[in-house]
C-alpha cells in the first residue's frame, strides 16, 4: 500500500492532529521510492494485522451484508463481533452465530462473537468501575458506544496491541478490506504508543430505493466537523479546518490508548473520543492530561474506496446530529460563540427539544485480561472460534 506521507499537523497542547492524507496505490510490490510518500510492505502489514483485533459492532443487521464484511476483514487479524441484536421473536443473533461458524469452519479465521446483552456481562462488570454500563434490569445498556467498549475490552483483555472498528453495513468488501490496511499502516507510521487512526471516505453513498448518490462528506460528520472546528478556532483564536473525521465509525487506536481514555454511549462515541482528548490535554493540559509525556498522534487517511451502507433517514441524521453535537456543548470547548452556532445549527435541522446530555465510562484502571477471561469462561452465549 501506498500513503501519502502526513507532512501538514496542527497540536494542540499534547494532541498532534495531522491533516487528510490520501490512500495512492492499494498495491505498492514493485515500489521503488519517492521523496514525500510512505510504502507499506506486505510484510508490515501482516505484522500489525497480527497484533490487532478488529470489532464489528452489529445489530440486525442484513447476513449477506454482514458476512461481507467479515470474509473482507484480514485473515491475520482476529475478528471480535459485538452484537446487539434481538432475541425474540426470531433469534437472529443465533443466525449470526452460525454464519460465524461457516466462515470459520471454511477459512479457519478466528472470529469471537459476543452478545451485548448478554447476562454475563452484569455479572462480570458489577463490582467494576464500569458498572454503570449496567441498566436497570442488570445488563448493558442499549448504544453503538457501549457495544464498541465492550470489544475493545476484550481485544485488551486477550492481549492485543492494537484495536479497530468497522460498521457492519457496508456494502463494498473491498473497502473492509482497505481500512483495514489503512489501520495497520497509519500504525506503522506511528513511533506513539498513543495513536488513532481514523478513516475519511472517498466517497459515501447510501443504497435508496430510487437511486444512489455518492457524496464527497457524511451529512453527520459534516455538521460535527464544522462545528469541532469552529470551537478550536475560536479557543486559539486562529481559523482551522484540521479536523475531517469527526464522527468516523471506521477508526482505530492503539491499545494503551483506548484504555486512558473515557467512553461515550451511543452515536456520541465518536466524536467523544476526540472532545475529550482535546478537552482534557489541550484546555486542561496540566491538571487532567493522563496521556503525558507522549501526547497522542492522530491520522486521518482517506480511502480509495467508496463508503456504501443503507438509508437510515432524515430522523435518524437529525438524532446523530444533535447527539454529536451534545459532545461539544458539555464540553469544556463551549463557550458562547460555540453555543450559538450548535443552537442555529439545531434549528436548521428542526431539532426543538434539549441537547441529550452524553453517557460516559472510564475504563482507565480495569483489568481487562480478568474481564475478558471471566465472559469467556462463564457465558454460554460467547463462542470464541479461534484460527488455525
Amino acid at each position: 500500500m501506498l500513503i501519502e506521507y502526513p507532512h501538514r499537523f496542527e497540536r494542540y497542547g499534547a494532541i498532534t492532529i495531522h491533516d487528510i492524507v490520501k490512500v495512492l496505490e492499494l498495491d505498492s510490490s514493485n515500489y521503488r521510492g519517492f521523496r514525500g510518500i510512505y510504502p507499506v510492505s506486505y510484510d508490515t502489514l501482516e505484522d500489525y494485522a497480527a497484533r490487532t483485533a478488529i470489532i464489528v459492532p452489529v445489530k440486525n443487521e442484513d447476513l449477506l451484508t454482514f458476512e461481507g464484511v467479515l470474509r473482507a476483514i484480514p485473515h491475520g487479524s482476529l475478528v471480535i463481533v459485538v452484537s446487539a441484536s434481538q432475541r425474540k421473536p426470531v433469534d437472529i443473533y443465533n443466525h449470526e452465530v452460525e454464519l460465524v461458524r461457516v466462515i470459520h469452519e471454511s477459512t479457519r479465521k478466528g472470529i469471537l462473537i459476543v452478545h451485548q446483552h448478554d447476562p454475563t456481562w452484569g455479572e462480570v462488570l458489577r463490582d467494576t468501575q464500569l458498572s454503570d454500563m449496567l441498566g436497570k434490569d442488570g445488563t448493558v445498556r442499549r448504544g453503538k458506544g457501549e457495544g464498541m467498549l465492550l470489544g475493545a475490552l476484550i481485544a485488551a483483555g486477550l492481549g492485543y496491541n492494537y484495536i479497530g472498528f468497522i460498521d457492519s453495513d457496508n456494502y463494498v468488501p473491498g473497502s473492509v478490506h482497505e481500512y483495514s490496511w489503512i489501520y495497520y499502516s497509519g500504525f506503522s507510521m506511528s513511533r506513539n504508543p498513543y495513536t488513532m487512526v481514523r478513516i475519511k471516505w472517498s466517497f459515501k453513498g447510501k443504497l435508496a430505493s430510487s437511486s444512489m448518490y455518492l457524496r464527497r462528506r457524511g451529512r453527520v460528520s459534516m455538521v460535527t466537523n464544522s462545528v469541532l472546528n469552529y470551537a478550536l478556532s475560536v479557543i486559539r483564536r486562529v481559523e482551522t479546518d484540521i479536523i475531517n473525521t469527526a464522527n468516523s465509525g471506521e477508526h482505530a487506536l492503539s491499545t494503551e490508548l483506548a484504555l486512558r481514555l473515557k467512553w461515550a454511549g451511543g452515536f456520541a462515541v465518536e466524536p467523544f473520543q476526540l472532545v475529550y482528548m482535546l478537552e482534557n490535554c489541550y484546555l486542561s493540559l496540566e491538571e487532567s492530561c493522563d496521556l503525558l509525556p507522549h501526547g497522542v498522534n492522530i491520522y486521518q487517511i482517506e480511502a480509495r474506496n467508496p463508503h456504501i451502507h443503507a438509508e437510515r433517514g432524515d430522523e435518524h441524521i437529525v438524532d446523530m446530529i444533535a447527539k454529536s453535537l451534545g459532545t461539544i456543548y458539555y464540553s469544556k470547548l463551549n463557550n458562547d460563540k460555540v453555543k450559538a452556532r450548535i443552537h442555529k445549527v439545531l434549528k436548521d435541522y428542526g431539532w426543538t427539544k434539549p441537547l441529550p446530555k452524553i453517557r460516559v465510562y472510564d475504563p482507565r484502571g480495569v483489568n481487562a485480561e480478568k474481564i475478558a477471561t471471566r465472559l469467556l469462561s462463564e457465558s454460554r452465549d460467547a463462542y470464541f472460534f479461534e484460527a488455525k
